[in-house]
């Protein structure tokens, strides 16, 4: 039998996941030197290179694809099996880490997470920022997966964004201004509004929708958080547009009134993640079981 060094091929790996040696270093807590030495050795060991090396950047040439996707099967088989083992998985859980936009429903967030916080061998944590702080997060290893309104295609190799469908948009109010459903959307001209901060997506979305139909409404303030948006309207402040599952239940107990829909636009679910954590046994099945359960739903 071939005695192949896994450590070896681990840091190969890595590597390859990550996109360079230098953020392979941040995961490893080795130095560069070490993953270059290690990276060399199976090399010569299978006797081929795995890498094109062109100005200092790493590469896959196709002996390094080949064996990339072999090696995924191996280190997830790995995982699996540490595990699930009796005595492992009564002693510790696994760290799921999930960033979200606060401009996401609340109940996108649950129905996404839900499969997570259901298997007890997970312990899952949610943080809320921007998308900027967040990728930076999953850069450092500080989080495994981000929730977002829009995909993240800096690196295709490095990064992997898996579109979770789309949501209705819909302009919504408190009873007084009700009235605003004659003429909708025009009626919005002048009216009291709650907008989303300039970072995100949607508000590019609604600034070019206003401009193509020639609306023109009394920006009041900006706010990232839908939750408060909704609050926001509820109280009287103006009118807000927002998923509909964002305002489903404001709805239901009357204390918003539909406005209107914006058809034209759509509100896009993303998971975005890095290639080693979309190996992630847990977060593959999460994101199955959303899109099993959304499909069922329509």
């Amino acid at each position: 039998m071939i005695k192949l060094n896994f450590n070896q091929l681990y840091y190969f790996f890595v590597v390859a996941s990550e996109g360079s040696i230098k953020a392979a270093t941040k995961k490893l807590h080795v130095t560069q030197p070490t993953i270059s030495n290690q990276i060399k050795q199976l090399e010569e060991f299978l006797g081929f290179q795995l890498f094109k090396r062109k100005h200092r950047k790493l590469e896959l040439n196709e002996h390094g694809i080949e064996l990339l996707g072999k090696a995924e099967k191996i280190f997830l088989m790995a995982d699996e099996m540490v595990r699930t083992s009796t005595g492992k998985l009564a002693q510790t859980r696994q760290k799921i880490r999930i960033g979200a936009l606060p401009s996401l429903p609340n109940s996108f967030i649950h129905d996404l997470t839900f499969k997570l916080w259901k298997d007890p061998t997970n312990a899952v944590s949610i943080i809320h920022a921007d998308l900027v702080t967040m990728i930076r997060m999953l850069d450092e290893d500080k989080l495994d997966l981000i929730l977002s309104d829009e995909p993240y295609n800096k690196s295709k190799r490095r990064y992997k964004s898996y579109n979770l469908g789309s949501q209705r948009i819909v302009a919504v109010a408190n009873q007084k201004f009700s009235s605003l459903k004659k003429h909708f959307p025009k009626s919005l001209d002048g009216t009291p509004y709650v907008s989303y901060s300039k970072q995100s997506r949607i508000q590019d979305d609604l600034e070019y929708y206003f401009k193509i139909e020639n609306i023109h409404p009394d920006c009041i303030g900006e706010v990232d958080d839908v939750t408060l948006m909704r609050v926001g309207a509820e109280k009287g402040l103006g009118f807000a547009i927002m998923p509909y599952i964002a305002a489903k239940e404001s709805l239901k107990r009357k204390e918003l009134v539909l406005l209107g829909e914006l058809e034209n636009i759509k509100c896009n679910g993303w998971v975005i993640t890095t290639t080693f954590g979309s190996q992630n046994i847990a977060i593959r099945k999460a994101i199955s079981y959303y899109m099993h359960k959304k499909s069922k739903a329509n």
